[in-house]
């Protein structure tokens, strides 16, 4: 068994909040959020628990600030009644704490019945910064947490805010069902309260399992195949962009989706001092398996889809940066400039920053032309790739702005190369 401490890599934080709420995660900076109720419908004089999942994303504390606000009228103007928690609830979070606020309301008469009853929740949130330990994408989930099974399993049946639909800036709006049935007056209000799902300490464990499940990663991850994987990477890339804003050409697409391929496969023979273990793909992979073990049975694309993608376009972009640095006249910066960039591009998977073009060609496509030739398999036409991504770029070049000019002038360069790494490849032209 691998010690935590001798892992060979310091691994993220697991994503507590999206093993409970999945995709629907609030960014507010260094804390992502999930709000829900429960019950969705509920009688006069009945609690209603407002839940608000918290994920500190870096590791230093961060001080949330909750409030309440129920409306006085309803939608016809009759009065509205609920008695709920006054002024703000606050909470500091430590370092990497994940857990649960939960703020009872209760609704009472002369309110109507109403199929659709608004509570607004409003979150604020503030710290001196930190270092970044968890991806704003999500990541792995986690394989320990504080709480018991039954726990976890009660959070999962709230059904939390989808953000797109129910946020405006950091306030989320939740409606529940009011029927007509009156309750007695509960005794007693229940009262605000907090619970940790998971914190730091949890990770020593978390470390020991990721390191008893290091040799079956390792053989997940030889095990990937260009056959296995490519589609799915290509399938995944074109949804992914196109979701955030940036639909993409066919040869873009395809030309990301070999630079992903070749970022989870064995570079050892090209490079001495690649490891397996500084893949942030395969410390996921790693995580993922310490979660459950029954994805290693899993197709190679099944897992590269479902768990991997982020992680392997953060490496690919490390990676890309390497394969196209000798081959253009541009100062592309130094590893840390690289790995702000690499972070700022899964930023914009998440959601967190609006699309740009530069992300996509940066160095995703250029890279993509670069291992063109070494990324090859039945029904592959790289000759046909080079084409289309010429096709993209005419298209392309009439609409960028000044500033991406200089990366349209490295690809018509990589094209040009590329074309004379087929030739050197001896894969002839279909």
């Amino acid at each position: 068994m691998t010690s935590p401490d001798a892992l060979g890599f310091d691994p993220l934080y697991p994503d507590v909040l999206g093993a409970i709420a999945g995709g629907l995660r609030i960014d507010l900076g260094d804390v992502q959020a999930a709000v829900g109720l429960f019950p969705r419908s509920a009688y006069y004089n009945q609690p209603v628990e407002i839940v608000v999942l918290l994920q500190n994303m870096i590791d230093r504390q961060v001080e949330v600030r909750v409030e309440l606000q129920a409306p006085s009228k309803d939608e016809r103007g009759a009065p509205v009644k609920i008695a709920a928690p006054r002024g703000a609830v606050a909470h500091t979070l430590s370092g990497g704490e994940v857990g649960a606020l939960r703020l009872p309301i209760l609704p009472m008469l002369p309110t109507q019945p109403n199929p659709a009853l608004p509570v607004q929740v409003s979150i604020k949130t503030r710290s001196r910064g930190g270092a970044p330990v968890r991806s704003p994408a999500g990541g792995a989930l986690p394989s320990v947490l504080a709480v018991s099974p039954f726990k976890v399993q009660a959070l999962r049946d709230i059904e939390f805010a989808d953000p797109l639909e129910d946020m405006r800036g950091e306030n989320i709006l939740l409606t529940f069902d009011l029927a007509s049935k009156q309750l007695p007056m509960p005794k007693v209000m229940p009262k605000t309260s907090y619970e940790t799902l998971w914190a730091q300490q949890q990770m020593h464990e978390e470390k020991a399992h990721i390191g008893e499940h290091l040799d079956a990663a390792r053989l997940v991850a030889t095990s990937f195949m260009r056959a296995e994987v490519f589609e799915p990477l290509l399938h995944s890339t074109d949804e992914v962009f196109g979701m955030h804003g940036m639909p993409l050409h066919p040869g873009e697409a395809a030309a990301i989706a070999k630079l992903l391929t070749y970022a989870l496969s064995d570079r050892s023979d090209s490079d001495p001092s690649f490891r397996y273990e500084d893949q942030r793909w395969f410390q996921v992979l790693a995580q993922t398996l310490a979660h459950d073990e029954k994805v290693a049975r899993w197709t190679g694309g099944e897992i590269v889809g479902r768990f991997l993608y982020e992680s392997v376009v953060y490496d690919a972009v490390l990676l890309g940066f390497t394969l196209i640095r000798p081959r253009v006249r541009t100062n592309l910066g130094d590893r840390a400039e690289r790995i702000a960039y690499a972070n700022k591009v899964v930023r914009w998977l998440a959601g967190q920053l609006p699309p740009d073009l530069v992300y996509a060609y940066l160095p995703l496509v250029l890279g993509g032309v670069v291992v063109n030739h070494l990324v090859t398999g039945p029904g592959d036409d790289p000759w046909g790739l080079l084409e289309n991504l010429r096709e993209a770029y005419r298209g392309r070049i009439r609409l960028v702005e000044s500033s991406a000019q200089e990366i349209f002038d490295m690809l018509d360069r990589l094209l040009q190369m590329g074309e004379d790494d087929l030739r050197r490849a001896r894969i002839m032209r279909p």
